[in-house]
């Protein structure tokens, strides 16, 4: 008789069956094998079949993308998706040099270079530049500025290989920590020859003929990648004798960012042959270290591999453009696309791309026609791809906490306990994402949770927008909430009914009252106004400034000329960094507010229970609530939770936001070009 349990996998099972087989022999009908020495023999059976079996399910898992556990086996997998894993990225920073040359035979010279190497160090980093730089002089003055220096950290390595025929031969890289990007491969005809041919990296077989020098990149074991040439039909093969020379960066990765301050120590050389020491060099720091990071994780390539593959370097769906987006565009930490049909009104022939940054800083115009410019590459038929900035949505928060006197905590600990629980509530939901949803039930349970002695919860919700407008010019300016807004009731007598406001906006100056500070607001009837406060009274200056829709959260302010912002407000390069509630300036994020006049405006949603985004491109930001915590039972009457209403102090403040850790905030408001 054969034994009929194959299937089993644990050891007592497996040990079970092999017992039950023997008993099926006549020779072991009633033999006692739990006290015989035969007993050591069926355990080492045992042992041997459940470790095969366990090396063969393990060996099969990692035959397949979504079990594989082993980086090499993800790799491999990825490899035949035509997939490359990112390396390790260098740190960047941006840096200003000014140097004064030497005024010999009664003229300046004309140009002065900053030459290819070392350049800085800061934060215990060498930095360098990847190319000779160089300035025209100054005639009048003498000073050679280098403005946006790119500085890298890391080291220049170059390796080379001696091409062989004769046998199997692999180019490696031979350090796992080499940025990609950095990497410039050259061949030259023999060791002895003075000049090289560049060679370029390629993805796909597309437009290759057997002439065209490049070269295709993989990763390899350990993490070390591998360099692969043509074979004379699709790119050209390498021959015997040629030199292939690499030259990389080693770096540290993410470990150097948040380096601020630099010393220069590059190579500067004028056009008449004069070395000038770097002590004599003035340095500016524009941008500070940031940008590194860490070679891509194994989940990542489990997701991104199957993803980048089905958009087949072609952009047809909306997914497409995102994975895209984040292979052109390194510093994306987050990418949404979304068709213009999908708007209202829709907008067609278009597809919008909303990149949030690693650095937290909003793109200028020339990395937006930049990455527009290299995704037209991808795009199908007329599509037209169009860079756009996050719409961010801040939700201002005011939390009323009830707590048990007689619990064992007091009001300072309650606050702590439960700023600390609103940010381990950001961190899990991830809230300052793309097509986020904000849900205050999650967020009243998580204050519950924080300390023990709360009670019970209540939170005031509003929301603030910015908008941006062009000064000197009249325009209307619109925004939208992505829900209604709340519609009070009217009160008075019959001839006199007035609605409480729902909406108000901070100050700003106008070209027809350049002196005066106004302020929008809604007279709860679909109608913007403008105001000015005496300190006694409102003054209306205009009762039909723009349109509200409550229904559908559709604000219009305008047409309205803006000159300037009041004097309460600031222009974002200018903007404070003090919380105008709590006066602690921690935790402030500038770098989510454009740079130029801003006007905020604070709105009451009609359900604060659920704020959703307002287009596929909105990040939700969590604004640091307002923490108030009252006693059961204190006072006399007991205290009451005031009602929702726009009392905002001043406006003249970047939103406190709630810190999500794994969001890289470095960086500053500053668009430079270098990054």
């Amino acid at each position: 008789m054969q034994p009929t349990n194959l299937t089993a996998l644990d050891f007592e099972d497996i040990k079970s069956s092999i017992k039950s087989y023997l008993r099926t022999r006549t020779e072991f009908t009633d033999y006692d094998f739990e006290g015989s020495s035969l007993s050591y023999l069926i355990d080492v059976l045992a042992y041997n079949s459940y470790y095969s079996a366990f090396n063969a399910n393990m060996a099969l898992n990692e035959a397949f993308l979504p079990s594989s556990t082993v980086r090499d086996n993800v790799v491999a997998i990825a490899k035949l998706l035509n997939y490359v894993p990112k390396s390790v990225t260098a740190s960047q920073a941006c840096l200003k040099f000014e140097l004064q040359t030497s005024n010999e035979s009664g003229q300046y010279p004309s140009t002065v270079t900053l030459r290819k190497g070392a350049v800085a160090t800061g934060g215990n980093y060498i930095w360098n530049i990847l190319s000779d730089r160089t300035v025209e002089v100054n005639a009048t003055t003498g000073i050679a500025t280098f403005d946006n220096v790119l500085i890298k950290e890391g080291s220049i390595v170059t390796f080379s290989y001696i091409v062989s025929t004769f046998g199997k031969q692999e180019y490696k890289i031979p350090s796992p920590d080499v940025d990609i990007s950095t990497l410039v491969v050259k061949v030259k005809a023999n060791e002895s020859s003075s000049s090289a041919d560049l060679y370029n990296k390629v993805d796909t077989v597309t437009n290759l003929t057997p002439n065209s020098r490049a070269y295709f990149l993989s990763e390899g074991e350990d993490m070390r990648y591998e360099i692969k040439f043509g074979d004379d039909s699709v790119g050209r093969s390498l021959t015997d004798g040629e030199v292939i020379e690499l030259e990389y960066l080693v770096t540290a990765g993410s470990e150097a960012n948040g380096a601020a301050t630099f010393s220069a120590i590059g190579r500067f050389v004028d056009s008449d042959g004069r070395s000038y020491a770097p002590t004599i060099v003035n340095t500016t720091v524009k941008e500070k270290g940031s940008l590194g990071a860490a070679a891509e994780t194994i989940e990542s390539i489990k997701y991104n591999a199957p993803r980048y593959y089905s958009a087949q370097y072609r952009a047809v769906t909306a997914q497409d453009y995102a994975i895209i987006t984040k292979n052109v565009y390194s510093n994306a930490d987050a990418v949404v696309a979304y068709g213009g049909d999908s708007l209202n009104p829709p907008i067609y022939g278009k597809v919008f791309i909303a990149i949030k940054t690693k650095t937290g800083t909003t793109l200028n115009d020339a990395t937006k026609k930049e990455i527009q410019t290299n995704l037209r590459s991808y795009a199908m038929a007329s599509i037209d791809p169009v860079i756009v900035d996050p719409d961010n949505l801040y939700i201002y928060l005011k939390a009323f906490i009830l707590y048990d006197g007689g619990c064992g905590s007091n009001a300072t600990e309650i606050k702590t306990d439960v700023q600390a629980g609103i940010k381990s509530w950001a961190n899990q939901t991830q809230i300052n994402n793309f097509n986020s949803v904000f849900r205050s039930q999650q967020l009243e349970k998580a204050i519950s949770l924080s300390n023990k002695c709360v009670t019970d919860t209540s939170l005031q919700v509003s929301l603030l927008k910015y908008i941006y407008p062009n000064t000197g010019q009249t325009n209307t300016y619109c925004i939208s909430t992505g829900s209604d807004l709340y519609d009070s009731a009217p009160s008075g007598s019959d001839s006199n009914c007035t609605k409480e406001p729902v909406l108000l906006s901070g100050t700003f100056r106008t070209a027809d009252r350049p002196g005066i500070d106004q302020q929008f607001e809604d007279d709860g009837y679909g109608n913007l106004r403008t105001f000015y406060n005496t300190g006694t009274k409102k003054v209306y200056t205009n009762n039909v400034a723009g349109t509200v829709d409550y229904g559908t959260g559709q604000i219009c302010f305008g047409p309205v000329n803006i000159v300037g912002a009041g004097s309460n407000l600031t222009d974002a390069t200018n903007i404070s960094l003090t919380d105008s509630v709590t006066g602690i300036g921690s935790v402030i994020d500038i770098d989510l507010l454009p740079v130029g006049l801003q006007i905020p405006v604070t709105f009451i949603p009609a359900n604060n229970t659920t704020i959703p985004s307002t287009t596929p491109g909105t990040v939700i930001n969590i604004v640091t609530p307002e923490v108030t915590t009252i006693a059961v039972g204190q006072g006399n009457p007991p205290p009451t939770i005031p009602l929702n209403s726009l009392t905002p102090n001043v406006f003249n403040q970047t939103p406190t936001l709630v810190e999500i850790d794994p969001i890289d905030t470095t960086g500053s408001v500053t668009t430079s070009s270098c990054f």
